[in-house]
């Protein structure tokens, strides 16, 4: 997940595809409204081997640096993250592989990364057990599973029990227990309630059930 952390600007490296040039206006414009009122925005970046790439915020970036700051507010992205923020900002995925010197394939595969369950993401990025081209492809058939029961809940009328059952029938889990509703009368449960431990009729009535079983 991104989070904002205050990095010291020597942490910060500046891409190849940042831009490096920058008019003096603006730069004096932001140096006093950095004077007044502090960094306000932060930079955006993303991990890389140990160290922050830039990939918005060179201006300020370089504010900070001429003004003599020692750290500068920064929203941090894992790769997957930082594509999708640049892409979302406008950037064709073929400009944001120049920019980081990657593919359109390589970006675009880990734009799609995001999509996943978060269970085959983890799989995936971190614990390196499973390959992305995997998660990708049993993502595509927990879709396609997904669809095809609420498919079924629709034409059946399921109710959310059976719902719950063709879900565990689909997983192949072996059915533990089942629900009994039982209506008892006002003076009944009122009876129950008393000699009940605790005052639990619930579970009274189970170990009550259990114990004839036994016998």
């Amino acid at each position: 997940m991104p989070k904002l952390v205050n990095l010291k600007l020597d942490e910060i490296t500046v891409g190849e595809g940042v831009r490096k040039t920058i008019d003096e206006e603006s730069i004096e414009e932001l140096s006093a409204s950095f004077e007044r009122h502090g960094v306000l925005q932060s930079v955006l970046v993303q991990s890389r081997e140990g160290r922050y790439e830039l990939l918005i915020g060179a201006r300020r970036l370089l504010v900070a640096r001429r003004a003599g700051l020692e750290t500068i507010p920064a929203l941090v992205l894992d790769e997957a993250e930082a594509y999708l923020a640049l892409k979302e900002m406008g950037y064709p995925l073929a400009a944001i592989g120049r920019r980081l010197g990657k593919s359109q394939p390589y970006v675009s595969t880990r734009v799609r990364l995001l999509k996943l369950h978060p269970a085959l993401r983890e799989a995936s990025c971190y614990s390196g057990s499973f390959s992305l081209i995997r998660a990708c492809a049993w993502s595509g058939v927990i879709v396609r599973c997904l669809t095809a029961l609420a498919q079924e809940v629709q034409a059946e009328g399921l109710s959310v029990h059976e719902t719950r059952q063709r879900v565990r029938e689909r997983l192949g889990k072996e059915l533990k227990w089942r629900l009994v509703p039982v209506r008892l009368s006002l003076d009944i449960y009122e009876v129950l309630q008393r000699i009940a431990p605790e005052g639990d009729v619930k579970r009274l009535i189970q170990e009550t059930v259990e114990k004839l079983v036994q016998t």
